[in-house]
C-alpha cells in the first residue's frame, strides 16, 4: 500500500481501530440516550401502574445520568483531557435502552404481544448491547482500562 493512504502511522493501525471505535462510541450513547428518551414517553403514555412508574424513575434517572456523563465526556474531549467515559456511557446507554423497551412492553401488558413496533424496539434494543462492542467486551475495557484491574 502507498504511505500516502495509511491512515496513521506505519504500524498503527490498531491505535487507529481504537481511535475510530471511541468516536464511534461517542455516537452510540447520543442514538442510545435519543431511543431511550422516546421508549420512556411511551412507557408515559400507556398510565403505567405504580410498580412500572417506580421503574420508570430509575430509567429516567438512568438517562439524565448518561446525558450528563455525556457532556462531561465531551468537555474533556474539548479541554484536550483522557475520557474514559465513552466505554461507560456505551454499556450504560445499551443496557438502559433495553430495560426501556421491556418496560413499555410491560406497560403495554397483553396488548405489547400484537403491536409490531413495540416488537422491533425491543429486538433492536437487543442489538445495542452487541453493535460498537458487545457488552461483556465493555465489561472487560471498563475493568482493565479504567479501574486498572489485571486481565482475567
Amino acid at each position: 500500500m502507498p504511505a500516502d493512504n495509511l491512515l496513521g502511522p506505519l504500524h498503527g493501525g490498531w491505535n487507529v481501530a481504537l481511535s475510530s471505535l471511541h468516536h464511534e462510541r461517542q455516537m452510540i450513547w447520543i442514538m442510545n440516550w435519543v431511543e431511550i428518551k422516546r421508549g420512556l414517553e411511551s412507557v408515559r403514555r400507556a398510565q403505567p401502574t405504580a410498580d412500572i412508574c417506580t421503574e420508570l424513575g430509575s430509567l429516567l434517572a438512568d438517562a439524565e445520568a448518561l446525558r450528563a456523563t455525556g457532556y462531561r465526556a465531551l468537555g474533556n474531549e474539548l479541554a484536550g483531557r483522557p475520557s474514559p467515559e465513552a466505554d461507560t456511557m456505551k454499556l450504560l446507554g445499551s443496557v438502559t435502552l433495553q430495560r426501556v423497551w421491556e418496560l413499555a412492553a410491560a406497560a403495554q401488558g397483553m396488548q405489547s404481544l400484537s403491536d409490531p413496533d413495540l416488537l422491533f424496539e425491543r429486538q433492536d434494543a437487543l442489538a445495542a448491547t452487541i453493535y460498537g462492542g458487545t457488552s461483556e467486551v465493555q465489561r472487560n475495557i471498563i475493568a482493565e482500562r479504567v479501574l486498572g484491574l489485571p486481565k482475567g
